[in-house]
């Protein structure tokens, strides 16, 4: 068979910009083997695989190519190397976007796989965002258990964000993210509410999540309920002034007077607490955490003069209400009916 590219776009999907889906690739080259309404089976390259963009959900990339699988993959002959050389791409409005097959494309191009001589790709055709979505989710799920670590990277990855921070570039933020949008942990919420989509997640606090990242949060002190707290504050109070707090506690600038701590001091006593305790990473504390933080900033917020008798502590410090917060979280970012969020 003489080798040719898929038929040409009409002007409607050559003009058309598939929703918030970046760098398509109209038109790559294909040799088309068999169409069968619609779903099209195909060889192209090596090379003109790794040309065609990821899906924005994919995970970490770089990650997963060190899987033991895909270790044992490199030495694969016979009929696991032919399914090695089976990828999936979609079509949307004219251009075409990789499906299963990422990890693969990454160590192909960085030479740490064996190239096939050709790929047989099945490109399926989708008519929405929505579709392109649920079409990868599919594939995904059925050939690597999704971590919330990679939902949040993929949403990373959708929103554009590149965290520069040794705390959030990692990606371990699934119970910040629970407990700023419903107090507490998974574990800690109705089993009747469904999961919250991370993906979702990261683009509501994408705003406070790059100002947190501008102040080059460590590991410790922000675990997760401090983190919760500092996307909370950032959205419900002005970010400079919430930045600074969140810049004492990491750098144990908190003060003490006639044998009381001001609200910085009383948040790193708690964290300090807890660390000799071995129970500052202990999941189920983090909601609490998140609390009694949220409870330091909103009294350093208002200073001595206004709560003077509530400023400087003598005594640990206490949780704040989460509920009226939460509620204005939602309210403030428009999420408040949204049920997976």
């Amino acid at each position: 068979m003489s080798r040719k590219p898929l038929r040409k776009a009409s002007e409607r999907e050559r003009t058309a910009e598939p929703a918030a889906v970046p760098n398509a690739v109209s038109e790559p080259d294909f040799r088309i083997l068999a169409d069968a309404g619609g779903v099209v089976t195909a060889e192209m390259s090596v090379e003109a695989w790794i040309a065609l963009p990821n899906h924005p959900h994919q995970r970490n990339t770089a990650r997963h190519a060190r899987a033991v699988h895909l270790k044992q993959a490199r030495g694969a002959t016979g009929a696991v190397a032919n399914q090695l050389a089976q990828v999936v791409a979609a079509r949307l409005d004219g251009a075409y976007y990789k499906v299963d097959g990422h990890t693969r494309s990454y160590l192909w191009e960085q030479g740490q796989l064996p190239r096939p001589a050709v790929l047989r790709v099945t490109i399926y055709p989708v008519a929405s965002r929505a579709e392109l979505d649920a079409l990868y989710e599919v594939f995904d799920a059925s050939t690597a258990a999704k971590t919330r670590y990679d939902q949040v990277y993929g949403g990373f990855r959708e929103c554009g964000f590149q965290p520069r921070s040794k705390r959030l570039r990692h990606g371990f933020l699934n119970d910040a993210l629970n407990i700023a949008l419903r107090g507490g942990i998974r574990g800690q919420q109705s089993r009747a509410l469904p999961e919250v989509n991370l993906y979702r997640a990261v683009a509501v606090f994408q705003r406070e999540l790059e100002l947190l990242d501008s102040i080059d949060p460590e590991p410790r002190p922000f675990y997760s309920g401090v983190v919760a707290a500092a996307l909370i504050g950032l959205a419900l109070y002005p970010p400079e002034r919430v930045l600074d707090f969140f810049k004492k506690l990491q750098n144990g600038e908190g003060n003490r007077k006639e044998g009381r701590s001001d609200p910085v001091d009383a948040v790193l006593n708690v964290i300090q607490q807890m660390t000799l305790e071995k129970r500052a990473a202990q999941t189920a504390l983090q909601a609490d955490l998140c609390a009694r933080t949220l409870r330091g900033l909103v009294t350093w917020l208002a200073g001595p003069e206004t709560q003077r008798n509530q400023y400087w502590l003598k005594t640990s410090i206490h949780a704040v209400p989460m509920e009226p917060l939460l509620e204005q979280i939602k309210l403030k970012k428009g999420i408040r009916d949204d049920p997976t969020l």
